[in-house]
């Protein structure tokens, strides 16, 4: 056997044209890493620009002079009041100082479904002020309004201060003062705010525009997330995955953020940071991904010619003369065209790994593979050259089967085109349409039996699953078995009784 596998090796790389297939694969990789089309400005790109002061001036003196108009909003009024301010107090600092970063963030805010801005303390202080002194049917109260002025004149002696911690402390005992005295339903909304500003302030991370800014906004966004959903955790199972996806998040985030990791732990499924440059640690661990066409091509090309090419010249009868059992002969092919895969992922991912590191630099590649195991609700580090020997293990499924179909078409018909051209047809439907389609309940229940929604075993790394309902890896395996049994079976009782005509 083991020489008849190296005979098939060695047949298949003196093929000019499985060069060429690699040749063009180095091409796109560096094609793609030059014109990296995830290639976006950060997340976090706050504006330091002065305010328009002059535009509220003027819009508010024009609606005070017809204060008496029945037209005239009182409450449209008082936010132009507020924005006013707050542009006022926001152009008293330096371009690009803490403080503006700051202001920015608060002038920004943030806020989930019908929840409120929590984190717009010193906004939320100016309104009650301006609404006090200029609503005359005012609800805001005497107490109410000394101790809105006191918090806003306190807000504005730490800003003087120059000592962003000491902000950071103020607006914590601010925000701690609200939720004693917030309704029950609210003091959850108030503490992932305490918790925010608590993480920026153990972690010493100023207010700037950079990338531990931009996890803490990518943080407070996945908290607010995770909080307006938590109950419905057990509604289906689609909403369940989004959870514990948001968890992982999550935890990945407040890692970064308390080791103060300067490069982007995106993994292979989470974008932790949507909008940022990709370095080439990222573009390493989704190699397998995005050249995953480029893979499943050159498996249908191999595995095609690999019969039915020797069959049409008749080459293959001197082979059947020797004393070898037909069935020997095709899984030597079978396990040639596997080996033939895996150098050609292997080739890809070495690429991957060069070019990107050409082109990014190589540093990133230090900070090594962080996920979140959802088995064990625990982080894990590993390198990436163990993470990608972990993707290859458990994506190879995936072109075993399709090698398979292509020598089971190869013995059922001598026309390699019409093999090579109707196997990508069903594999490009089949990762477009039918994955879609499969997220409906109704269509799952048939095409969760398909052998395309059940051969990518990397769906269930770390806890992970489906997101096609009725699908789970205890399924997957007995489908998967099902059809590669089915598809070797059938391949080696057809080839047993082919008739091999010299042409």
């Amino acid at each position: 056997m083991i020489k008849l596998v190296k005979n098939e090796l060695i047949k298949i790389f003196k093929r000019k044209s499985i060069y060429l297939l690699l040749i063009i694969s180095f091409i796109v990789i560096i094609v793609y890493n030059y014109m990296n089309p995830d290639q976006n400005p950060s997340a976090l790109n706050f504006n330091t620009n002065d305010l328009n002061v002059s535009s509220l001036e003027s819009s508010i003196k024009g609606k005070q002079n017809n204060l008496q108009n029945s037209n005239i909003n009182i409450q449209d009024f008082i936010s132009q009041n507020v924005s006013l301010e707050f542009a006022k107090l926001y152009n008293s600092f330096e371009k690009d100082s803490w403080q503006r970063y700051a202001l920015n963030e608060e002038r920004m805010g943030y806020a989930f479904g019908n929840n409120s801005n929590y984190n717009q303390d010193i906004t939320n202080n100016i309104n009650i002020i301006k609404d006090y002194e200029l609503n005359i049917n005012t609800k805001i109260n005497d107490e109410q309004y000394n101790t809105a002025i006191n918090k806003y004149n306190g807000y504005i002696n730490v800003l003087n201060l120059g000592d962003w911690k000491e902000y950071v402390k103020y607006k914590i005992n601010s925000l701690n003062e609200e939720k004693d005295s917030a309704p029950e339903e609210e003091k959850k909304w108030y503490e992932i705010e305490i918790k925010i500003n608590q993480l920026r302030l153990n972690n010493n991370i100023e207010y700037k525009n950079d990338r531990l800014n931009t996890y803490i906004q990518e943080y407070r966004e996945k908290k607010y997330y995770l909080q307006s959903n938590e109950d419905l955790v057990e509604k289906d199972d689609y909403r369940k995955k989004q959870i514990q996806e948001t968890i992982g998040k999550i935890n990945l985030l407040e890692y970064a953020i308390e080791n103060r990791i300067l490069q982007d732990i995106s993994t292979e499924k989470y974008n932790i940071i949507v909008e940022n440059k990709i370095d080439a640690r990222i573009s390493f661990i989704r190699a397998l991904e995005n050249f995953n066409l480029i893979i499943v091509i050159i498996v249908i090309y191999i595995s095609c010619m690999i019969v039915t090419e020797e069959t049409n010249k008749g080459t293959i009868k001197s082979l059947l003369t020797k004393p070898h059992k037909r069935s020997t002969i095709l899984i030597s092919k079978m396990l040639a065209c596997f080996i033939t895969v895996l150098i050609s992922i292997a080739f890809i991912c070495i690429s991957q790994y060069i070019i990107g590191g050409l082109f990014y630099g190589f540093d990133s590649y230090k900070l090594g593979y962080i996920g979140y195991d959802l088995n064990t609700n625990n982080l894990f580090k590993i390198s990436v050259i163990q993470f990608m020997l972990i993707e290859v293990l458990v994506k190879m499924p995936i072109y075993i089967i399709i090698s398979l179909f292509c020598i089971f078409m190869g013995t059922v018909n001598n026309n390699t085109s019409m093999s090579m051209i109707f196997t990508l047809i069903i594999f490009l439907l089949s990762s477009t349409i039918l994955a879609e389609w499969s997220k409906v309940e109704s269509l799952a229940m048939v095409s969760k039996y398909f052998i395309t929604n059940n051969w990518d075993f990397s769906t269930y790394l770390f806890g992970n699953s489906s997101e096609i309902p009725g699908v789970n890896l205890e399924f997957s395996i007995i489908i998967y078995i099902v059809y590669f049994t089915v598809l070797f079976a059938s391949s080696i009782k057809i080839f047993n009784k082919k008739e091999i005509n010299h042409k």
